[in-house]
């Protein structure tokens, strides 16, 4: 008699922890459109090892095969973003011949665009050295806006593209990263009863200074929160009386300044960003 075959269940059994992967992401700008894409898709396998391993600026076929020969890690994945065909000709026939899985992340995005718009792409290397740029200026702009974080590096403050002033806690520094890390150089300055306003303000063109408010009951619990982690509560810091006289004040000096004036109160650090490149008029960067 035959034997009857058992139901399968239908889940998926974990692989052991010895049959890990290896996914070698190959670029020949910086990658970072690809890491992200890698990290978003390796994260719905959490029980599957998966080790990713970035190869950027793979900008000629020297390089790019010097790379491929020494692909290292448990059974290697190779995923890449090449618009050079030669570059991708490389890559699949080392992979070929290895017999390494390989995915094409450019190749299926180019094809459907080019019938959609019923045009061949370029495979323009120049246009990478262009994202490599960016990538550059993004960098160099978050080192900036580190090094200019709540009123230090005062002395180079002109070479911020954008100025943001405001009392304590009011997320001058999350907005200053943020717009950094959209290529935007921006410094902030606190200000306060004790030490005013900085010398050096009075230099900066005012078409780059925002300056930040927002409601002093919404202050006052956020000052709270930050002085029982200090361990310094009950001072005019976060008493709401002296916070109202503060926001009042420095409101009235921003106005007499010329300051353009943002309420951050119900503003997520995206919509205050955004806020913030339309009243500048700064144009968006890629």
């Amino acid at each position: 008699m035959a034997k009857k075959k058992r139901a399968s269940s239908g889940k998926r059994v974990a692989p052991l922890a010895a049959d890990g992967y290896t996914v070698h992401l190959i670029a020949a700008a910086a990658g970072e459109l690809l890491s992200g894409l890698a990290v978003v898709a390796v994260s719905q396998f959490p029980d599957v090892s998966i080790n990713i391993v970035s190869h950027p600026l793979q900008s000629n076929l020297e390089k790019l095969q010097a790379t491929l020969a020494n692909l290292a890690g448990e059974r290697p994945i190779v995923v890449h973003a090449l618009a050079d065909h030669a570059a991708k000709q490389l890559v699949r026939n080392s992979c070929v011949v290895r017999r390494i899985p390989h995915f094409d992340a450019t190749g299926p995005l180019m094809n459907f665009l080019a019938d959609c718009v019923g045009v061949l792409p370029q495979n323009d290397i120049a246009r990478l050295h262009q994202l490599d740029a960016a990538y550059r200026r993004r960098i160099e702009a978050m080192d900036f806006a580190m090094e200019h974080d709540d009123g230090l590096g005062l002395r180079t403050l002109r070479q911020a593209d954008v100025v943001i002033v405001g009392v304590s806690r009011v997320s001058k520094s999350p907005t200053a990263l943020y717009l950094a890390s959209r290529g935007y150089k921006a410094a902030n300055v606190s200000i306060s009863p004790q030490t005013g306003f900085p010398s050096e303000l009075a230099r900066i063109a005012k078409k780059k200074i925002v300056a930040f408010t927002t409601q002093p009951k919404r202050l006052h619990e956020i000052r709270k929160e930050r002085a029982k982690e200090m361990g310094s509560m009950d001072t005019e810091y976060d008493d709401l009386s002296s916070i109202i006289t503060e926001v009042m004040a420095a409101e009235a000096e921003y106005r007499q300044r010329g300051y353009a004036l943002i309420d951050v109160t119900q503003l997520t650090i995206e919509q205050t960003a955004a806020r913030i490149l339309e009243m500048l008029k700064l144009s968006s960067r890629g």
